[in-house]
């Protein structure tokens, strides 16, 4: 080979690494915090994105031009027999109990996954809605408290059957930033409600 093309194959490769590298970049460390955090060594895993590149399907993002460097997103579908109620709903009550912690283990497990529970017996609010997680963590499974739906919405869902989620946004707590968490609200779709209702 002459110098040339050993210089563009040298050049080519270098460029190639240096992608990859930063396709692996993906790491945020949060294991300075609580005892649990760091029982679990834990780091949060997220893709950082150009604004070429399409956002991923059921992992948390964020785009390079983002100012805040905590605020992750996630897409997310459902199939027509859903209907979304609710485009971002603050969940209430995220830092009570561990859920923080809690969310921080399992977030960004592959099969993590967002969920509402109705809570019947609560003495403040009979339509008291929890937002609840799931994952697998170190090989077991782990359901946990998330939070609550705010009192508006749960009143606003009161009638409706059948409930389900999705995670939206979160708000890491990195560099003395709070944590927070968005969701999606799905409700039963009128046509699925309405096959139903002729069965």
């Amino acid at each position: 080979m002459d110098a040339l093309t050993i210089i563009v194959t040298i050049i080519a490769i270098a460029i190639v690494v240096l992608y990859f590298k930063k396709k692996n970049d993906k790491l945020v460390n949060i294991s300075e915090g609580t005892t649990k955090q760091k029982e679990y060594g834990k780091h949060f895993q997220f893709e950082i994105l150009d604004d070429y590149e399409e956002a991923p399907l059921g992992r948390w993002y964020r785009f390079n031009r983002w100012m805040a460097p905590n605020i992750l997103k996630m897409e997310s579908t459902w199939n027509k027999e859903w209907k979304l109620f609710s485009a971002e709903e603050d969940v209430r009550g995220v830092t009570r109990d561990n859920r923080q912690d809690d969310f921080l283990i399992m977030g960004d497990q592959e099969d993590f996954k967002i969920f509402l529970e109705r809570e019947r017996q609560n003495k403040f609010d009979p339509n008291a809605i929890k937002v609840m997680g799931f994952a697998t963590v170190n090989g077991q499974p782990m359901v946990k408290q998330l939070g609550y739906v705010s009192k508006e919405t749960a009143k606003s869902l009161k009638d409706e059957i059948d409930l389900d989620a999705r995670p939206r946004i979160v708000y890491l707590p990195y560099e003395e930033r709070n944590y927070g968490l968005r969701i999606q609200v799905l409700v039963r779709s009128a046509n699925y409600k309405k096959k139903m209702k002729n069965i």
